[in-house]
């Protein structure tokens, strides 16, 4: 069994005009980002290894969950496969990861990373559009990540958004 955390990239800058891939965090991307983070770590739910895009905004969202984390120590993938990907291609992108990775955070872009969520969970509509820095946990009755979307569909642990996380006593 397996655990697959499914993370739309934090919020983008607009200010300077750069090509899509090279934009980075805004302050509100960078502190939802750890926020992000340092609720994954309160309720355990810490990954062995992050798979990300190399498009900077979501290079910079793993950094900080990282940050939020306060585990440094987490491999970061980046991987040019993530910007602007499917599900087809980000299943295929998962689906490289090591077999000895149980807990694994992917993050990557709309529509694709909603995309992967609903398939994942065998067309689930919780979460159609993850806005960003929203996080989807799901457990995965699979050995090996090459089964991942092939096999019975994968159970919602939790849907989170940083907005969610603002209100009291959210968990």
């Amino acid at each position: 069994m397996k655990t697959l955390l499914l993370m739309r990239h934090a919020k983008s800058s607009w200010k300077k005009p750069l090509p899509d891939h090279d934009r980075p965090l805004n302050k509100r991307g960078r502190k939802a980002a750890k926020k992000m983070g340092k609720w994954l770590k309160k309720v355990g739910w810490i990954p062995d290894f992050i798979l990300c895009s190399d498009a900077l905004r979501a290079v910079e969202t793993a950094r900080r969950v990282r940050k939020g984390l306060q585990r440094e120590d987490i491999p970061i993938r980046t991987t040019p496969t993530l910007y602007a990907a499917d599900a087809d291609k980000i299943f295929d992108a998962i689906g490289t990861t090591q077999d000895s990775v149980d807990r694994l955070l992917v993050i990557a872009h709309n529509p694709g990373i909603s995309e992967t969520a609903v398939r994942a969970t065998g067309g689930k509509k919780t979460f159609t559009w993850m806005p960003t820095a929203a996080i989807v946990g799901l457990v995965c009755e699979i050995d090996r990540w090459k089964e991942i979307g092939k096999k019975a569909p994968a159970r919602i642990l939790f849907y989170r958004v940083p907005k969610s996380l603002e209100k009291k006593n959210a968990e």
